[in-house]
């Protein structure tokens, strides 16, 4: 099954957030083709660039089907970084980085990632696989290039740029394209309105932002910003505005 584009993003604008990158787009072709190579169930265990797929980049996982989720994978491939030497351009001595470069490297703007259940051997497993483009983890003189630029947070944003666009937590800082007129995100947990630049939120969340969490369910109703107390629809009442007013 193909991992959702919301959730791609998420995860890889979480890490984006510590370098000179560049924000990632979900690209459909990209996800198509991750779902191909995940059908195969065969993760060539170099994830390296592909040479015959337009400088197409893959990060690949295999588990035991139920093992992990695809966050989990994720934060495997995030977790590399450690044995990532950054002044060398290197991995650690036997260790492997790669997922990790691709993971982060500053050119790659686009993504598409998948997930599928197949059997090896008479054994259930689930393979994962995100393909990026352009593809990273170029090599020169047998010497992998440098994946990003260690820098303050939006200190290569250019004319082209709109400024450095932030979480509401203010936490980390990407240079925004000026398709977001409204300059703010709402988070893991709403959706932007790019007409009116208010949040709307998931189910149990409300704020400006998205960022509070609330217990309490407004049934016939909806949040009072910044608060989680029900502004209930006209016909009805009670703090969850789940009754209708009793009338003599």
């Amino acid at each position: 099954s193909p991992w959702t584009g919301q959730q791609s993003i998420t995860g890889n604008s979480i890490t984006a957030h510590y370098y000179c990158v560049f924000p990632q787009d979900w690209d459909e072709k990209l996800a198509s083709l991750a779902k191909e190579r995940a059908a195969s169930c065969h993760p060539d265990l170099t994830p390296h660039h592909s040479s015959t797929s337009s400088h197409v980049g893959w990060n690949t996982h295999l588990s035991a089907q139920g093992i992990v989720s695809f966050s989990d994978v994720i934060d495997s491939w995030f977790e590399e970084g450690k044995d990532f030497l950054y002044l060398s351009s290197q991995c650690r001595e036997r260790a492997s980085c790669l997922h990790y470069t691709q993971l982060v490297w500053a050119t790659s703007s686009h993504l598409g990632c998948a997930s599928q259940l197949c059997q090896r051997e008479g054994d259930n497993w689930e393979m994962f696989v995100c393909a990026y483009y352009p593809g990273g983890n170029w090599e020169v003189n047998g010497q992998l290039v440098m994946p990003y630029q260690s820098g303050l947070y939006c200190s290569l944003c250019t004319s082209s740029m709109s400024g450095c666009f932030k979480l509401w937590d203010h936490v980390g800082g990407l240079c925004e394209i000026p398709r977001n007129p409204c300059r703010m995100s709402c988070g893991q947990h709403g959706h932007l309105n790019v007409s009116s630049c208010r949040c709307k939120c998931d189910a149990e969340f409300t704020g400006r932002f998205c960022q509070v969490r609330c217990s309490l369910q407004c049934v016939h109703g909806r949040f009072k910003e910044e608060e989680c107390s029900c502004l209930c629809d006209i016909g009805y009442g009670g703090a969850d505005c789940c009754c209708t007013p009793v009338t003599w």
